[in-house]
């Protein structure tokens, strides 16, 4: 299946940064929308700061309530409006309360999140749905690998 260029662009990046410990939710260079955005900062002035003494349940309240008064333009060359960047950073935040940053398991958690939300966006299946490989017809498997 062919991807939308802003989708595989992102996945990609994300891959890379999950893989690279560098996929991280107090950054705003390396979180989800840090990512997507090539480490670019400034994507967090679009969305004002939140303090160090915020605790979990804020900072995502933060996020969410920045998302209702985001532009719908696009932030940068990434192809993403600045409401869905910021959708995508209230989803990635999510994962994360209770659990430390460095917590690779609420990271994955966060990867898989962002990403079933970047394909919603483009209409594309969930790419990372890997449910059908198990479906079965006849007592054999419907699909096969790749």
């Amino acid at each position: 299946m062919k991807l939308p260029i802003r989708l595989e662009n992102a996945i990609t990046k994300l891959y890379n940064a999950f893989h690279n410990n560098e996929l991280q939710a107090s950054c705003c260079m390396s979180c989800a929308v840090g990512n997507i955005c090539d480490g670019d900062y400034r994507w967090a002035d679009f969305f004002g700061y939140l303090t160090e003494d915020d605790n979990e349940e804020e900072i995502i309240t933060g996020i969410r309530q920045r998302y209702e008064l985001t532009s719908t333009e696009n932030y940068s060359k990434n192809g993403y409006s600045g409401q869905e960047l910021s959708e995508v950073e209230f989803i990635f935040l999510k994962q994360f309360i209770g659990f430390k940053e460095s917590d690779k398991n609420a990271q994955f958690k966060g990867l898989c999140a962002v990403v079933e939300y970047l394909c919603e966006l483009d209409n594309i299946p969930n790419v990372m749905d890997y449910t059908k490989l198990f479906e079965t017809e006849n007592d054999k498997p419907k699909y096969q690998l790749l």
